[in-house]
């Protein structure tokens, strides 16, 4: 997209955006015993989660991942419904039902398969006369996004990647995002992720790869790229909010992985999930500020 364009996205993004009230979670005694956890190994690298790690989420993820009863329809998207003659739930279960049907047709790319949201909403104009061009779809899967799902910075989470990026060791992303993600960066920021000190090459968004966490596939992207950068999986951290598609991910790639627990709101900890039946983080963390003394205290 060009600069305006660009701009264009993060004032809104800004526009938007409003503190989200955190409430730290109970966590139940295994999970609570990981506080006190130390890593084996010093990390050599860190990857970051974005949503419910890096910044609070109203959906817990990115707003395509969240459940279908997961708070039911706000105010914004009745309003941004009303604008094309529909509900807010009209609007919501057109979307879900095109990711469903693109989801079935990816089923070739493994379990979990990603979208283009952008592509979702250009039909959806051109379904009712109107321009359908890649900027109009832009705007509008926007709009829905911010609707469904508004984000703020977590506490600490400025910081916490100063802090990291100061270390010198290679710092970047997994995440389940489309278009806007990285666009946040510079909304809450004022810099781009690359500006912040995260690595351009180990920046991995699920919708360049049509597949979404915790698919193989972007795990081990990450392990290559670290492996060209002279470190191996096992010297990587990679923290996040979600059991399986973070820590499940993270450990099948052969990363350490720290459970982020700040915030109820977005903490997934899949209990019962068969799954995760021998899957547990290295370590949980209650706060981002911890994450750049993981890197000092330990071997």
């Amino acid at each position: 997209m060009d600069s305006l364009e660009k701009a264009h996205l993060v004032s809104m993004i800004r526009q938007a955006a409003k503190p989200l009230p955190l409430v730290e979670p109970a966590l139940p005694p295994r999970f609570e015993a990981l506080r006190r956890a130390k890593l084996e190994v010093k990390p050599k690298a860190v990857l970051l989660d974005v949503y419910g790690t890096l910044f609070s989420s109203a959906a817990g993820d990115i707003g395509l991942a969240a459940p279908a009863d997961g708070g039911g329809v706000s105010v914004a998207l009745e309003g941004l419904a009303g604008e094309y003659g529909l509900g807010g739930a009209q609007m919501q279960g057109f979307f879900r039902q095109k990711v469903a049907e693109i989801h079935k047709g990816l089923s070739h790319k493994g379990s979990w398969p990603e979208v283009r949201v952008e592509e979702i909403w250009s039909g959806f104009l051109a379904g009712r006369g109107l321009s359908a061009g890649l900027k109009a779809a832009r705007e509008l899967a926007l709009r829905y996004e911010l609707a469904v799902n508004p984000v703020f910075p977590m506490p600490g989470a400025r910081e916490a990647i100063g802090g990291l990026s100061a270390s010198g060791f290679p710092l970047g992303i997994i995440s389940n995002a489309q278009f806007f993600t990285p666009l946040l960066f510079e909304a809450f920021f004022d810099a781009s992720a690359e500006g912040l000190g995260f690595d351009p090459g180990l920046l991995i968004w699920s919708f360049e790869h049509e597949a979404a966490k915790p698919s193989p596939e972007l795990f081990d992207k990450a392990a290559q790229g670290l492996l060209s950068r002279g470190v191996k999986a096992c010297e990587c951290l990679f923290a996040g909010n979600d059991m399986l598609s973070d820590i499940f991910g993270a450990r099948l790639a052969g990363f350490a992985a720290v459970l982020f627990a700040g915030d109820s709101r977005s903490l997934r900890l899949r209990e019962g999930d068969a799954r995760l039946a021998q899957t547990e983080p290295s370590l949980v963390i209650r706060a981002l500020g911890e994450l750049p003394g993981l890197l000092q205290n330990c071997p």
